[in-house]
């Protein structure tokens, strides 16, 4: 009797453990940040330890092993200045650049990680900004997105033209330290927000859709459009102007987002995003101005996230039919293309279906790819590319910087800590 009941109990425990561990392949129409009801992704694959691997990421990226770490302090002449993201790249040198201090912020902000958040933000704050009396008034009050330390050890700005997507994490981070913590202490971070947010508005739109660039029209990159971010502005600013402005840029960037995988969709051997675009989502095709580091029709590095935001705003806001659609024919694409590759995987970059032989995928793209099942309905792809990620250890070496900070935020995603957490002010 004794067996016939432990045997029993344990049948019982296992059913339990199935339902909880089952991968929801039909993503709710209705938003987190509406519901409360945020998916943990990696129980839903039935993964254990999971806030535990989540800590110990954040812990490693934050810590002094010079392994996983990307958090470093900064001194003037001894004195402790504040702390940085650093961009570890040996190919370019190391570098700081607002993603990655903005991306840190949000990190920070999720875990209830104040000092390390206001150390970010101080260093963001006297180092990255350019003045609002800036000769060139395209630069006032916008974040250089380039900075690099002199032999010296001091800080400078290699480019003081800023990458919109810093700014837009700068503001997201700072509204939600401002619902969490207050806004009392070293800074007023809801005061800082709306800076921020006028910043963009004024310097880094087009027809109330985000730029690549303030210097050149009708070009946008699909990875900084994060419409979840845009409702989130709008549900947590005071002005009612603000409020539809921002309801506003968050329909559009749905629109280009929606149309500009219609368009990468017209080309039949295509389902990835691209690096470029116009504002009406169309892919740019080829090298545009000088400088520019690969074609505008490339799936490559910026257009990983792209899928990832998608994820995100599905998750977040609610996910609709082109949602699904977008995020299944692009898994679906790299799935494919993993079983007729010689090593068996996905690369880092295709150009319009071909690949540019740049190998396999790396931690960050996986990362992203992770993140982009919150819109998937099908539980194949998870358990493919869910697990493709969760077996990753944490990116080490040279090229960390990127790969790593990619692997944090999906951590945060999939783990269900990547929350909005919502002013009381309005």
């Amino acid at each position: 009797m004794k067996v016939l009941f432990k045997i029993t109990t344990l049948l019982l425990s296992l059913i339990s453990y199935q339902t909880i561990a089952a991968f929801n392949n039909n993503p709710s129409s209705v938003g987190a940040d509406s519901s409360g009801a945020y998916r943990n992704l990696a129980q839903e694959m039935g993964k254990t330890n999971i806030q535990q691997k989540v800590n110990s990421t954040f812990n490693n990226m934050f810590g002094s092993n010079n392994t996983q770490q990307l958090y470093y302090p900064y001194s003037e002449n001894g004195v402790y200045k504040a702390h940085y993201i650093k961009a570890i790249n040996p190919d370019t040198g190391d570098d700081i650049r607002t993603e990655g201090q903005s991306w840190g912020m949000t990190a920070a902000v999720m875990l209830n990680k104040r000092q390390q958040f206001d150390n970010l933000w101080r260093f963001a704050k006297a180092y990255q900004k350019n003045p609002e009396n800036h000769p060139d008034p395209k630069k006032r009050g916008v974040y250089a997105w380039q900075l690099k330390l002199n032999n010296n050890g001091f800080v400078y700005k290699v480019d003081e033209g800023p990458a919109p997507d810093g700014e837009e994490y700068f503001a997201f981070a700072l509204l939600n330290a401002s619902a969490r913590w207050g806004n009392s202490g070293e800074f007023n971070y809801y005061a800082d927000a709306i800076t921020m947010l006028n910043t963009i508005k004024n310097k880094l739109m087009e027809n109330q859709i985000i730029r690549f660039s303030p210097y050149i029209d009708n070009l946008t990159d699909p990875s900084y459009h994060i419409p979840a971010f845009y409702d989130y502005f709008a549900n947590n600013v005071t002005n009612q102007a603000d409020k539809n402005y921002w309801k506003a840029v968050a329909t559009k960037s749905r629109a280009l987002l929606k149309n500009h995988f219609t368009k990468v969709n017209d080309n039949p051997h295509w389902n990835l995003p691209t690096f470029l675009s116009r504002l009406d989502g169309s892919p740019v095709i080829g090298y545009i101005f000088n400088g520019q580091a690969n074609p505008g029709h490339w799936y490559e590095f910026d257009a990983w996230r792209v899928i990832m935001n998608v994820g995100l705003d599905a998750h977040l806001m609610g996910a609709q039919a082109w949602h699904k659609n977008a995020v299944n024919k692009a898994l679906g694409f790299l799935s494919y293309a993993k079983t007729n590759n010689s090593q068996n995987c996905y690369e880092q970059v295709y150009a319009y279906g071909g690949a540019q032989n740049r190998g396999c995928a790396g931690e960050g793209q996986k990362a992203a790819n992770a993140v982009a099942l919150l819109a998937s309905t099908s539980s194949g792809q998870a358990n493919e590319f869910f697990n493709d990620f969760w077996s990753l250890s944490q990116p080490t070496g040279n090229y960390r910087y990127y790969n790593g900070s990619l692997y944090m935020l999906a951590m945060l995603h999939v783990s269900g800590n990547f929350k909005f957490y919502n002013n009381t002010l309005n």
